[in-house]
């Protein structure tokens, strides 16, 4: 009988705005109480204003600059130069950029909405030292901000990496890449080793599936799981060299690890050799079945050459 909650669409809703697993449901909470905060503290940018308009005030300023950040991750983490910096650094030098694009919002959108509704008595002109005192204002703090949000997550693939450390596990070779990868033709398989060099040696580099967790990734394989910062795209693009299959906008799967297609009412469920289970959306379900059926179909052909070529070919 299945475990799962009868009313699906609000368990998945819940499960994506958990802010203890999720990171979108994070930066909401985190971007709720920081309004909150500064809403009730009345800081000067807000003073004189009622708490109802310093809450929306707040509200519209932080969650400006939070889209605004996430934005910079996103697409800076897109970019190689980028992507192969320490995480810690990518998340300051996104933190930096992500105020230099609030500061212009800020600017241009929201202080002048603020002067027309009477929420501003002044307003910055638009002009190079308008921007300078707009990020002389908030640029530090913004930084500040993003590096805060992300430490959490920082300090856990910190952890990853230094429980790797503790333990002294071996470096992996090209022997623990998966067997498909490895047929490929020379430099195919280089983005698929970058992204097995960023998982913790504990877990292994057999990977289950993938899902994206906005700009971080969290990695499945048959030992375990890791969070890593690096793109859906660039990691799908990577795994491209395994027979996979994207079943949802933020999961991937690995069709040789897949067991089972579940339904529960209208949903669909790709179960997992681990035991992990995903959802697949409507996009991607006929393209999953027919990958499953051509794997199946791929290794009944298999067995049945061992078969008829006899007990001696046992290579």
């Amino acid at each position: 009988m299945s475990s799962r909650s009868k009313l699906p669409t609000l368990d998945s809703l819940v499960a994506r705005i958990d802010p203890r697993n999720s990171w979108t449901g994070y930066l909401i909470a985190a971007g709720t109480l920081l309004s909150v905060g500064l809403a009730i503290s009345e800081p000067s940018a807000s003073d004189g204003l009622g708490l109802s308009a310093r809450l929306v005030f707040w509200l519209a300023h932080v969650a400006s600059a939070l889209f605004l950040f996430e934005l910079a991750q996103i697409h800076l983490g897109r970019i190689a130069v980028f992507e192969r910096l320490p995480p810690l650094l990518l998340v300051v030098t996104v933190g930096v950029v992500g105020a230099f694009l609030f500061a212009v919002f800020n600017l241009l959108v929201l202080d002048r909405v603020a002067f027309l509704t009477g929420d501003l008595s002044d307003v910055e002109p638009i002009s190079i030292p308008g921007l300078l005192e707009e990020l002389r204002d908030s640029g530090a703090t913004s930084v500040l901000f993003w590096v805060l949000l992300n430490s959490p997550r920082l300090i856990i693939i910190a952890q990853q990496k230094d429980t790797d450390i503790a333990d002294q596990l071996p470096t992996p070779d090209v022997t623990q890449v998966p067997p498909d990868a490895a047929k490929t033709p020379a430099g195919a398989g280089r983005p698929l080793h970058d992204l097995l060099s960023r998982l913790p040696r504990r877990i292994g580099t057999n990977i289950v599936a993938i899902s994206a967790e906005l700009h971080y990734l969290r990695v499945y394989t048959l030992s375990g799981e890791a969070l890593i910062l690096m793109s859906f795209g660039h990691a799908v693009e990577a795994l491209g060299v395994i027979p996979g299959q994207r079943i949802h906008r933020s999961h991937w799967v690995a069709l040789d690890h897949v067991v089972a297609i579940d339904s529960d009412r209208d949903r669909i469920f790709c179960r997992l050799e681990t035991g992990l289970e995903l959802p697949v959306s409507r996009t991607y379900r006929t393209t999953l079945r027919a990958a499953i059926a051509a794997r199946d179909e791929r290794r009944v052909q298999h067995t049945a050459r061992k078969m008829s070529a006899g007990p001696n070919a046992s290579r």
